[in-house]
């Protein structure tokens, strides 16, 4: 065995720097690897790949597991390849995994062998390939999710494997790379989750935070003359200096371009900066597709170096300071709570950010304050300019939660809205309402989501009520003739000034119809309102119908039981007669034997008599 070989798997570089005792052999036996499988593993990485087999792969992969091969470095020289990647690549070429065994036994091995989980969680091809048969297996799922609800390391490699697993999932239904339906999804969401229930894999899907895919990046967005504009994480980020005085603005700005008023010079003062705004748009390949869902939380903090004997305030200080160097940190701004607290004082969870059914890009603002002039001036920054602005932003995504919401998606498009209804209702009120105020940004039946919705939570708080009234509107109700009348039995169940929204903005756009400027409309409208009426009659008529064949059918089956019961009395009344008539022919003949033997006796004596 070459010396390269041997420093690439650490469990002979363990062995090798033990002690070995005087009189001992100096070899080392390795039970547990099969010589077939030694021969493969123990030589140069590339002679390891040019050997894999797909029969012998998942043995190869628990002996370099076992082995402790040293996946993270690259042995051979002039190579950027590492043996993982090789393997990886050599898997996918060959189309190994539409073998369902292998892919299968790749699914069951993950969770026992680092080397596994790596080869998955880091290669999206190996993921892709594996989901037809993660899809008959969500148990394999349930273990890892399981553990982070013990608050397991996150960066466990089985962890890791299985929370990208589900977001490779979610990915392929949300580019339409796979067809699934509704009920594979429930099944998959609630196993996955080790749910008794769908409505118990809702609660623990969007009731903590367990399966998240953190990415963190460090940028300057005012350096090299960007604006404050920086593109990653599949994000598009723009960071706007606003000018004093600042005020924390009430709600999120309706356009995504930064205030007219923004300080974009890379050359302005810090100091001049009355407040920061950061704006989050996704950038993705098909993000207003209406299939598309996602569920993320964005945040991002800004900072520089500190000055005086400590930094400079420059951007390499910057760069130092946030890389552990040793410098001093200057925040901008205070950290912000980015929590839902439940009102019963239950545990909070990370606020998130919802994309489905076409409900814009996944638009999201932070808003910030900046520190004073004199802080900065204390801090000995208080000539630092904007192109040292340091902004580090983390984009954590939930795929389990956004499972769920292909769950969501699906069950409107097939017309589910009980299921709607249940889902809404099984998760924590705080939580379903963070939900709401993106369900009213959908494409596909906005007016008859968000008012099911808001009336399965109940309860709606103010700020709720506000965004619904604001949605209701005559062209909105103009757009969406056909969920007019749907909403009709559940207004009922709304608040007062959600009811009289919708009254008032029904009746300007009939009134908008009758003034010639949307009659055609009006005449959607109506017939939406005459077909919802037809059609709850055909289904009183049809319940009514289902009813009465139920209560016939009963009656008949009554009287199908009345008769068998008279048929089985008769019957058994016939058996009884025919038992009777049977005992009585038992004794009739014997009692005729008797008197012919009588009668025989009889004229025997006679014929005696006769004789004599």
């Amino acid at each position: 065995m070459s010396a390269l070989v041997e420093q690439s798997i650490k469990y002979f570089q363990q062995v090798l720097d033990g002690e070995f005792q005087e009189g001992q052999q100096r070899e080392v036996r390795i039970e547990r690897i099969s010589r077939a499988v030694g021969v493969v593993v123990l030589q140069h990485e590339l002679d390891i790949i040019d050997s894999l087999s797909n029969d012998n792969l998942l043995d190869v992969m628990i002996a370099l597991d076992y082995l402790q091969f040293d996946t993270d470095k690259i042995f051979t020289p002039g190579s950027n390849q590492s043996l993982l990647w090789g393997i990886h690549r050599k898997v996918v070429v060959g189309g190994w995994l539409h073998d369902n065994q292998l892919a299968t036994s790749l699914l069951d091995s993950f969770s026992r062998y680092a080397f596994v989980a790596r080869l998955i969680h880091q290669h999206k091809d190996i993921r892709t390939a594996l989901l037809p048969a993660l899809r008959k297996k969500p148990e394999v799922i349930s273990a890892q999710w399981r553990r982070r609800e013990k608050r397991e390391d996150e960066t466990n490699d089985a962890i890791e494997a299985a929370i990208s697993l589900v977001d490779s999932l979610v990915d392929g239904l949300s580019h339409g790379r796979i067809d699934v339906g509704h009920q594979e999804v429930a099944q998959f969401i609630t196993m996955a989750t080790g749910s008794e229930s769908l409505a118990a894999a809702y609660a623990a899907a969007f009731e903590a935070d367990v399966f998240i895919e953190p990415s963190s990046v460090t940028a300057q967005p005012f350096a090299n003359n960007q604006q404050g504009s920086v593109t990653c994480l599949g994000f598009s980020m723009t960071l706007a200096g606003l000018p004093h005085p600042y005020t924390l603005p009430n709600s999120a700005p309706t356009s995504r371009d930064p205030p007219p008023n923004a300080i974009g010079d890379g050359n302005a003062k810090i100091a001049d900066v009355g407040g920061w705004d950061i704006a989050f748009n996704s950038v993705d390949d098909g993000a207003e597709g209406e299939s598309f869902v996602r569920c993320f939380a964005a945040d991002g903090s800004l900072e520089i170096a500190g000055g005086g004997a400590d930094g400079d305030g420059t951007a390499a200080a910057a760069r130092a300071a946030h890389s552990g160097a040793g410098r001093k940190v200057i925040e901008l701004h205070e950290a912000a709570s980015r929590e839902i607290r439940m009102r019963d004082g239950g545990p909070s969870v990370r606020r998130f950010i919802v994309q489905v059914l076409g409900g814009g890009r996944g638009t999201t603002f932070i808003n910030r304050r900046n520190i004073s002039r004199e802080s900065l001036a204390q801090q000995g920054a208080g000539e630092a300019r904007l192109k040292d602005v340091i902004m580090a932003v983390t984009v954590r995504h939930f795929p389990m939660r956004a499972l769920a919401l292909h769950y969501l998606r699906l069950c409107v498009k097939e017309g589910r809205w009980d299921d709607v209804t249940h889902m809404a209702r099984s998760i924590r009120r705080e939580v379903a309402l963070r939900i709401l105020k993106y369900l009213i940004k959908v494409r596909d039946h906005p007016l008859r989501l968000m008012l099911c919705w808001a009336a399965a939570v109940g309860d709606l708080p103010e700020k709720s009520c506000d965004i619904i009234v604001s949605k209701l509107t005559a062209g909105f109700i103009e757009k969406n003739p056909a969920d007019v009348a749907a909403v009709l039995p559940v207004l009922p169940t709304l608040p007062a000034a959600v009811r009289t929204a919708f009254d008032t903005a029904v009746t300007e756009a009939v009134e908008e119809a009758f003034d010639g400027r949307g009659d055609k409309r009006f005449h959607q409208l109506y017939d939406a309102l005459v077909k919802e009426a037809t059609d709850r009659q055909k289904a009183h008529e049809a319940e009514r119908q289902r009813f009465g064949a139920e209560k016939e059918q009963l009656r008949q089956e009554r009287d199908q039981e009345k008769d068998a019961r008279q048929r089985l009395e008769a019957k058994v009344e016939r058996l009884r007669q025919e038992n009777d008539q049977l005992r009585r022919g038992t004794k009739r003949p014997r009692e005729e034997m008797e008197g012919h033997q009588q009668q025989q006796e009889q004229e025997g004596e006679a014929d005696h008599e006769m004789k004599s």
